[in-house]
C-alpha cells in the first residue's frame, strides 16, 4: 500500500486547510508537472520526463479504470500555484473528460478535496470549472494491492455543511459535484458487500465492552475512559475487500460478548470474519473458546494489523503500509510472522481441536499462500508453516501437536526439526540451507532451533554448521552458538 503525495491538510473539504498531510512530498524545487498515460483513462501526475517506478506500479493497480470514469493519480506537489497549477497541467485531460463520456473524475491525491488559504480544493475547482463529478480525500490518500481506495478518518467525522464544504473533515473519500453540497461517501471504495452487515449492528455496549464500526470492520474496547489511541487507531487499520475484521483492544474480552457479535452478523459474513489483536498479542486461546462457544471454526490473525500511520513526516513518497500483519518485539523491532491466518476448529467430542495456518507467505516472498502451508525442500524433507514459525520433517508428515500448539510470540520464530526414526537424509541440509537463506534478516536473528528427538553427534555438527551459516539460536543447550561482532564461534 503507498501513500500518495499531495496537498497539505487539515481544514474543511472544499475551502480551508493547514498543517501536514501524511505522505506528501516537501516542495524542493520547481520542477514542472508533467501528466502521463498510464493505461485507459487512468493518468499520474509527475515530475521529469516520465513517472517513477513506484507511481507506474501504483497506477497499475488502478487499470483498467471503470467505464464512465477516468482516474488522476498525483505522484508529485505542485511548484507554487497550488490547485490552479494541478489544473492547468490536468487541463487536456479534463477537457477530454468533459467531451467525452466520462462523468466522474476519480483524483488519487492526498488532501485533494481540502483548500490551501483561501484557495478552494483541487477537487472542487475541478468540478466547478469543467462540470465533473470528483472523487476525493480530505486525508491521505492509498491504494491497496487489490485497488481499492483507502483514506482513514477519525469516528464522528462531520457530514457535509454548506456550499463551500463539509466542515470538521478529518479524512475519508468525498463526492464533488457541480450542482450539490461536497458529500463523505466512506473511508474504503469500493464498499464492500460486508460493510452493511457491519453497519446495522451500529455502536453498542455488550458486557462492559464497547463495539463500533470501524473501516476495517468491528472494534471492540473496554467501556470507559480510554487513551485517545484507542478510540483512533481502529480507524486507521487497512480494511480487506473479502472480510471484515474483528479489532480487540485486548485479549482479554469475555468470550460472551464475542459470541454476541459474531451471532449478529449473517452467516455469509461470520463464516470469513477474523480476529485481530491491536497490539498484537495471541488471540490463539480465545478463538479456541469462541470456536467452541459458537461450534463454529474460528479465523485469527497473527499479529498487529496493518495500520496507517498518519503523523509520518513530510517528505515520504510512501508510508510503507502494507495488509499483512506483523509483529513487534519488546524493544520496537518490527517484522513479518510466516503465517497470517490460523484457523481455530471448534472441540469435537471432547477431543481437542487441532488450529493449524490457512494463509501465510513464503519465507521471503510478499505473495500470500492459502491451502496447504507445505515447502518442499527437496529429497525427502518438507517445511510446514505453524502459527509459531516451522516445522520441518520428512515428506508427508504432519507436524505434531507441540509445534502446532505454540503461540505466535513477538520475540520470534520457533523453527521445529523432526528426527526420524531412520537415518537423517542427507538432503536435509542443503534443503535446510536454502529454506534459511530465504528468511528475512529480522526474522532470522529471531528463528530458535528445536530438535524433536535425541540427536546423534554427527546430527548436532551438521545442524552446528547450519546454524553457523545463518545465524540461527538453537534450543538446545548442547548446540550452542557464539557470537561476537567479528565472528561466529560454535561449542558443541
Amino acid at each position: 500500500m503507498t501513500a500518495i503525495p499531495g496537498a497539505r491538510h487539515g481544514g474543511r473539504a472544499g475551502t480551508a486547510g493547514t498543517g501536514g498531510a501524511s505522505g506528501a512530498v516537501r516542495p524542493g524545487g520547481t520542477a514542472p508537472l508533467t501528466v502521463s498515460r498510464a493505461g485507459e483513462r487512468v493518468h499520474v501526475v509527475h515530475t521529469g520526463s516520465r513517472p517513477a517506478g513506484w507511481l507506474g506500479e501504483l497506477a497499475g493497480r488502478l487499470v483498467p479504470a471503470r467505464p464512465n470514469e477516468t482516474v488522476v493519480v498525483v505522484g508529485a506537489p505542485s511548484p507554487g500555484g497550488g490547485a490552479e497549477e494541478l489544473c492547468r497541467s490536468l487541463a487536456s485531460v479534463l477537457d477530454d473528460c468533459r467531451e467525452g463520456p466520462v462523468r466522474l473524475l476519480v483524483l488519487v491525491m492526498s488532501a485533494g478535496a481540502l483548500g490551501e488559504g483561501e484557495q478552494s480544493s483541487p477537487a472542487q475547482l475541478i468540478s466547478e470549472r469543467w462540470g465533473l463529478d470528483v472523487l476525493a480525500a480530505a486525508g491521505p490518500a492509498f491504494v491497496t494491492s487489490d485497488g481499492c481506495l483507502f483514506s482513514s478518518g477519525a469516528s464522528g467525522a462531520s457530514g457535509a455543511s454548506g456550499a463551500s464544504g463539509a466542515s470538521g473533515a478529518s479524512g475519508g473519500w468525498w463526492h464533488f459535484s457541480r450542482s450539490a453540497d461536497p458529500r463523505q461517501v466512506g473511508s474504503y471504495l469500493p464498499v464492500p458487500r460486508w460493510a452493511a452487515a457491519v453497519r446495522r449492528v451500529g455502536r453498542q455496549t455488550v458486557a462492559g465492552q464497547v463495539v463500533e464500526p470501524v473501516p476495517a470492520g468491528l472494534a471492540v474496547r473496554p467501556a470507559g475512559p480510554a487513551p485517545v489511541a484507542a478510540h483512533t487507531r481502529p480507524h486507521a487499520v487497512v480494511p480487506e475487500r473479502d472480510r471484515p475484521q474483528l479489532i480487540l483492544a485486548s485479549p482479554d474480552v469475555p468470550i460472551a460478548a464475542l459470541a454476541v457479535v459474531t451471532a449478529s452478523l449473517p452467516e455469509p459474513v461470520r463464516r470469513v470474519l477474523r480476529l485481530v489483536s491491536l497490539d498484537g498479542r495471541s488471540l490463539l486461546r480465545t478463538g479456541q473458546a469462541l470456536a467452541d462457544l459458537s461450534g463454529g471454526g474460528v479465523s485469527v490473525a497473527v499479529g498487529s494489523p496493518a495500520t496507517i500511520d498518519e503523523t509520518a513526516p513530510d517528505g515520504a513518497l510512501a508510508c510503507g503500509a502494507a495488509a499483512e500483519s506483523h509483529m513487534v518485539d519488546a524493544v520496537g523491532g518490527s517484522w513479518r510472522p510466516l503465517a497470517q491466518t490460523v484457523l481455530c476448529p471448534p472441540h469435537e467430542d471432547g477431543r481437542g481441536g487441532r488450529a493449524y495456518v490457512t494463509e501465510w507467505r513464503a519465507p521471503g516472498a510478499a505473495g500470500r499462500g492459502t491451502g496447504p502451508a507445505e515447502l518442499a525442500l527437496g529429497g525427502h524433507w518438507t517445511a510446514v508453516v505453524t502459527p509459531a514459525g516451522l516445522w520441518i520433517g520428512p515428506s508427508g508428515g504432519e507436524p505434531p501437536l507441540v509445534a502446532m500448539g505454540r503461540h505466535p510470540s513477538p520475540e520470534g520464530i520457533q523453527v521445529d526439526i523432526a528426527m526420524p526414526r531412520e537415518a537423517v537424509d542427507d538432503s536435509l541440509w542443503p534443503g535446510l540451507d536454502r529454506l534459511f537463506g530465504h528468511l528475512e534478516p529480522e526474522v532470522r536473528e529471531r528463528a530458535v532451533l528445536h530438535v524433536e528427538g535425541t540427536p546423534d553427534r554427527r546430527f548436532r555438527e551438521r545442524l552446528h554448521q547450519v546454524a553457523v551459516r545463518h545465524g540461527l539460536r538453537p534450543a538446545d543447550p548442547r548446540i550452542h552458538v557464539q557470537r561476537d561482532t567479528h565472528q561466529r564461534r560454535l561449542h558443541a
